[in-house]
């Protein structure tokens, strides 16, 4: 028996590496370790236990639903919910559509990238893969990109929306251009002022106050007060 021991390999979730047990030429168990300490439980000491559903997703920029469906099923079962079947269906519906998303972000923006570097320009192959594949100009990002989005919203229409919690410093400000047409946002603040600008449109809220405003143009969050602002944003798109 041979044990080989592969990596580390780094991508966005940090190290990973692959241990094999080998004999006669054949794999007889693989193990994937993440040696490398990222902290989040030492995070979570103290927290209240629902802060897991806002912390745990960023673990991974790229399978943060996987990491919140986690979170949530470790919740329901220290406090006994036991989801109706439907309920189970319905989240593996939105893993699956995180999965396919997962695949299209892994292959055109990660794996196949790396091969459209000038490390590899004398293979044969080169100039097909970097015309296809190059970050962000090759010309499969214009399918690719459109397609994850179409199963990001999908993922969004199953989910739901968490609302985003805001905390801008004075003279903090947050631009966004427009989104689809008939997306609209709801800022709702917690503590200090904020001002909301959508198009020409102005609104100021002071805590306890809510704006509802069209967010398929160019609109801005800002704090011109003198401490820091709190709120929450759920962002609507259009169906």
């Amino acid at each position: 028996m041979t044990r080989l021991v592969v990596g580390p390999f780094n991508r966005v979730e940090g190290d990973l590496e692959v241990t094999l047990d080998v004999d006669d030429g054949h794999v007889r168990s693989a193990q994937v370790n993440a040696p490398m300490f990222r902290g989040f439980e030492q995070i979570l000491l103290g927290r209240d236990a629902l802060d897991a559903l806002v912390v745990v997703p960023r673990i991974c920029g790229i399978c943060s639903v996987s990491q919140s469906a986690a979170a949530a099923a470790a919740l329901a079962r220290a406090m006994g919910v036991t989801p109706p079947p439907d309920g189970w269906r319905v989240a593996q519906l939105i893993q699956a559509t995180e999965n396919l998303a997962d695949h299209l972000t892994h292959f055109y923006t990660f794996f196949m990238p790396d091969f459209a570097r000038e490390a590899y320009r004398g293979r044969a192959w080169f100039e097909a893969v970097h015309a296809r594949f190059k970050a962000t100009v090759g010309s499969a990002a214009r399918d690719a990109l459109p397609a994850r989005m179409a199963f990001m919203q999908a993922m969004g229409l199953l989910a739901g929306k968490w609302p985003h919690t805001l905390t801008l410093q004075p003279g903090a400000s947050l631009e966004s251009a427009g989104h689809e047409p008939g997306s609209r946002e709801h800022l709702s603040v917690i503590s200090g002022t904020l001002e909301v600008q959508s198009g020409e449109a102005v609104a100021r809220l002071k805590p306890g106050e809510t704006a509802r405003y069209a967010a398929d143009r160019p609109h801005a969050i800002r704090n011109n007060g003198r401490g820091v602002a709190q709120a929450l944003l759920v962002v609507l798109h259009a169906p």
